[in-house]
């Protein structure tokens, strides 16, 4: 690490620990050995092969203090939210619980939706998995283990279904440069089903460092639906970890929807850790301007009879930029394997660049794996035949780009967010559904 690094999140990490309350001696614990694996590892940059598409100096070269917390409205938050009358909503504002803007109904009994700092003293199982999932030899997650303030914990008892959606909003509004560490535990108990959307939400211009790390953890035959959705400003750099791990004949369905940021780095890493576990990743990349989003997706399969399936499209407009790095590892021993994975990208612009890498790791017989993936532009034959049924240029071309990356939104079971989200696509592709 460079001196310059390392002095920088020294200071966010002293000026940290000084604010904090007293806390558990069990987290104090694992914030030290976190920053200390931090120190050894530090921030990647081109010359790492997994970043050599993702330059990291906008960061390394801020001087980044701990954002503290601020009161917003909830007028500000509207436009964020999602249209559901039976919602259940968390919200951390600069990683802060800020609990007047939050939404917590009666919950079923065996159902928790709380934020981290009111249950680390009163919640056992919270210490023994929180930070147990995500590897902290990760630069980043480790980072956010020895930075983060607070966070969402939900946590599903035995054979609870809950079919209202969970949304977790993270909101970062600040006034200078500033680091922001959410921490998200998702855990289904055996025969659960849940669904949970976390919002990455930015307000006002200033610089700022958001570092988030989610745990998605599903016992044996439950399953969880997940969306992330990021909404950052121009201002922004979000580097994301959501590590998913998949235990027997359990499923989790996650979708990675990227709106806004200046920059984004977005890590999935899943582990389908017994026999019969299913995943399924979805993304979609939205850029223009000069943003850059990267995704990198790991998915391990460790045992005999999982199934996985990635669709990640990516729609670059301007000077945007989509990378996709995707890796599934069928481990030995794990026959009957059935993994997909399909990267497709669309660019509306000659300045526009996508870069993509798709890859398969087999390492067993009797398994069924394929992966592909396209780049290029709109279909002149197909503006041609729309353009031939009384559309104009304008109309068809924006009419195919949004049945291009409707394909990813449509498989989001969540309906509310998936409404939600055609009605973002069309106001951008205006004209389209009504707009």
């Amino acid at each position: 690490m460079t001196a310059t690094t390392e002095n920088l999140f020294e200071h966010a990490y002293t000026a940290l620990r000084k604010a904090q309350p007293q806390e558990p001696g069990w987290l104090s614990e694992l914030r030290e050995e976190a920053f200390e694996n931090f120190r050894a590892l530090g921030l990647p940059t081109i010359k790492h092969e997994e970043w050599r598409w993702t330059n990291l100096k906008s960061i390394s070269g801020t001087d980044w203090s701990p954002a503290g917390p601020v009161h917003i409205t909830e007028e500000q938050l509207k436009p964020y939210l999602i249209p559901n009358d039976d919602e259940i909503r968390l919200v951390f504002v600069n990683g802060h619980f800020a609990e007047q803007l939050c939404k917590r109904p009666p919950l079923p009994e065996g159902l928790i939706v709380e934020p981290i700092s009111r249950v680390l003293d009163s919640d056992e199982a919270l210490q023994l998995k929180l930070a147990r999932y995500a590897e902290q030899t990760n630069p980043f997650t480790a980072l956010n283990t020895a930075l983060f303030t607070d966070g969402a914990y939900i946590r599903a008892g035995n054979g609870i279904t809950v079919e209202t959606p969970i949304h977790v909003l993270y909101v970062s509004t600040v006034d200078e440069p500033a680091e922001i560490s959410p921490r998200t535990l998702i855990f289904a108990g055996e025969s659960s089903d849940i669904r949970v959307v976390e919002s990455y939400v930015g307000l006002g211009t200033a610089a700022r460092l958001v570092n988030a790390v989610s745990e998605i953890v599903a016992k044996g035959n439950s399953h969880i639906r997940h969306v992330k959705l990021l909404r950052e400003t121009d201002a922004t750099a979000h580097v994301g970890w959501n590590e998913i791990n998949v235990e027997r004949d359990a499923g989790v369905t996650a979708h990675s929807i990227c709106l806004g940021a200046a920059l984004a780095r977005n890590d999935v890493h899943a582990v389908l850790a017994a026999e019969g576990a299913e995943c399924t990743l979805n993304g979609l990349v939205l850029g223009r301007g000069t943003q850059h989003f990267d995704n990198h997706v790991v998915v391990d399969h460790r045992l005999p009879h999982g199934r996985s399936d990635q669709l990640y499209r990516a729609v670059v407009d301007d000077k945007s930029r989509s990378v996709f790095a995707g890796k599934v590892i069928v481990r030995p021993g794990a026959s009957g394997t059935d993994a997909q994975q399909q990267n497709n990208n669309l660019l509306l612009s000659d300045n526009a660049k996508v870069d993509t890498k798709p890859q398969l790791e087999i390492y067993t017989d009797d398994v069924k794996c394929s992966h592909g993936a396209t780049s290029g532009q709109l279909d002149p034959n197909a503006v041609f035949f729309l353009r031939s049924r009384g559309l104009d240029e304008r109309a068809a071309r924006n009419l195919l780009t949004f049945a291009f990356a409707n394909d990813v939104i449509e498989h989001i079971k969540i309906d509310a967010v998936r409404n939600r989200l055609e009605e973002i696509m069309a106001e951008r592709f205006a004209g389209l559904l009504g707009g």
